[in-house]
Order: structure tokens, then C-alpha cells, then sequence
């Protein structure tokens, strides 16, 4: 499995948040992959934090240890992000231009979302970690 972050679910696990260190634990996974939508508003909550230097210095052990990948959009990204949020917009279903990036991102690879956002389970596109 492709396990995709979302930041609902990032931020809490780099913050030592029990119940989401014991959910990532528990998943079987060959890649650990976090699109650059969900990287860039970590880094802006951290620069936006008291603990800047501390939080990036954690994030990049993070990273190395779970050999995750961080993965750029592209133009089938931007497909997938225009049919995605069509779809969203016919169906009522709201989401940020960021959570767009992100779902685009994970059906491209053909990941697992790994979100506590609600709004995610609106998308039929999108498989979702159950947890």
C-alpha cells in the first residue's frame, strides 16, 4: 500500500498525538508518500509556530526514518484536480484547493489517504486508511 498524507493527519503524528502514532503503526505500507500541498502547510504552520527550527529538524527525521517521499504535482495531477473538483462541485461537495492537490495526488499514485478530514469521505474517487 501507498500511504498518502494528508495534514489533518501529518501534523497531529509529528506532535506525538497517540492516537494517530498508533494508527500509522498499525499500517501495512511499502511507500510513505506526502504530496507537496501537505508539506507546504506544514512548513507554514511550523514557520507560523514558537518552535520553528525544533518542528523542521523533527518533520526531516520524519521523513528519513519512514523513507517518505515527497511527491510533486504534474500535468496528470492537474487532469485529475480539474475532474475531481468538477465532480466535487456538481455533487456539493466543498473542499480546499490544498485537500484538491492532495486528493489528486493520491489517486494519481494510487494511494491511501491517511486523513482524519471528514470531507474526504465525500470523494468516491479517493480509497481512505481506515482507523
Amino acid at each position: 500500500m501507498k500511504l498518502v498524507f494528508d495534514t489533518s493527519t501529518l501534523s497531529p503524528l509529528l506532535s506525538d498525538d497517540d492516537d494517530i502514532v498508533k494508527a500509522f503503526v498499525r499500517q501495512n505500507y511499502d511507500r510513505v508518500i506526502i504530496p507537496l500541498a501537505t508539506d507546504a502547510e506544514v512548513r507554514f504552520g511550523f514557520a507560523n509556530g514558537s518552535r520553528t527550527a525544533e518542528n523542521l529538524a523533527n518533520y526531516e527525521l520524519f521523513k528519513k526514518e519512514f523513507s517518505v517521499e515527497v511527491v510533486f504535482p504534474d500535468q496528470e495531477t492537474s487532469i485529475i484536480y480539474g475532474d475531481l473538483a468538477t465532480w466535487a462541485r456538481r455533487h456539493g461537495v466543498a473542499l480546499s484547493h490544498n485537500d484538491y492537490w492532495i486528493a489528486s495526488t493520491c489517486v494519481q499514485i494510487g494511494g491511501s489517504l491517511f486523513a482524519v478530514d471528514q470531507d474526504f469521505k465525500n470523494l468516491p474517487q479517493l480509497r481512505l486508511v481506515e482507523f
